[in-house]
């Protein structure tokens, strides 16, 4: 039997707003220009051969790994950085980790808990590693 959520940390919209996005590993450009808007509540397939960049399009989602232009929105907030005039400042790694609570998915052949509900399955981690409480 699972335990009672939490629900007042977990935002339900999730509309997300990637605008110029591009992120390059030495020579390898991964990301070139992405730009996508995603309504909430919408079922998205990143499809694309090895290398492609689909792992590094989610990472940088939720700021697991930097972009190099570009910025994400989730509902309007910046994800891993703060708007001052026309300049964007990268959060501090406590502010970071307190976004991350609030984004999930989940990758093709995952192995979930068959007797958890999607929800629970996605915030095991972090209720694991303390970042989230169930209460």
């Amino acid at each position: 039997m699972s335990e009672a959520i939490d629900h007042r940390y977990l935002h339900t919209t999730g509309a997300i707003s990637i605008t110029g996005v591009s992120k390059t590993f030495g020579r390898h450009k991964a990301l070139d220009d992405v730009s996508l808007e995603l309504a909430p509540g919408s079922v998205t397939v990143i499809l694309g051969p090895s290398g492609s960049g689909k792992s590094t399009l989610l990472r940088t989602i939720n700021h697991l790994e930097r972009v190099d232009e570009g910025f994400i929105q989730i509902d309007g907030d910046y994800i891993g950085y703060q708007r001052r005039g026309d300049k964007l400042y990268e959060l501090k790694e406590k502010a970071i980790l307190r976004q991350r609570i609030n984004v999930g998915y989940v990758f093709q052949n995952f192995n979930l808990f068959p007797h958890l509900t999607v929800l629970e399955n996605l915030i095991e981690a972090p209720i694991a590693h303390r970042q989230l409480s169930r209460r």
